[in-house]
């Protein structure tokens, strides 16, 4: 098994470079960066969240979560509050402007990946779907250990 381990290696490196480009490619047809795309995208699940749950989820540190929410409340799509039963605890919600822009970035965001894969038949689908849990998996037990 291990000779198998470089190509294996190589081929998670190019996925996620082509990932790079495609969220980048994503991002600017909404005038925003990659990240500030993952950041909102989480609204879509959820019209709330805490700075520690922001910062959990997406795995940033403290200050690049306040440079993202910067960002994004200059635009008016998110907004601060303080938790009015602990006042240590900051709420970010999103901006009655942001929820037709959530709803347009989880459409296009659909359409982008349907049309990545339009070419591909139903069993390598299940086969790419199958292998990609897999290997989301294996980098969370990764992660977990760190």
């Amino acid at each position: 098994m291990p000779d198998k381990m470089e190509p294996i290696a190589e081929l998670i490196c190019e996925l996620t470079r082509n990932c790079n480009i495609k969220e980048e490619y994503f991002a600017s047809s909404f005038n925003l960066s990659p990240t500030e795309v993952r950041f909102l995208k989480l609204f879509a699940v959820s019209p709330t969240y805490t700075i520690k749950e922001l910062r959990d989820l997406l795995k940033l540190t403290p200050g690049r979560i306040t440079h993202i929410l910067t960002s994004l409340e200059d635009k008016n799509l998110l907004s601060r509050v303080k938790d009015s039963n602990d006042k240590r605890v900051i709420i970010v919600k999103l901006m009655p402007k942001a929820a037709p822009l959530i709803s347009n970035l989880h459409q296009n965001y659909s359409e982008l990946h349907n049309k990545i894969l339009q070419n591909v038949d139903k069993k390598e689908l299940e086969n790419i779907f199958s292998s990609l849990e897999i290997l989301v998996d294996v980098f969370k037990k990764w992660v977990n250990q760190k």
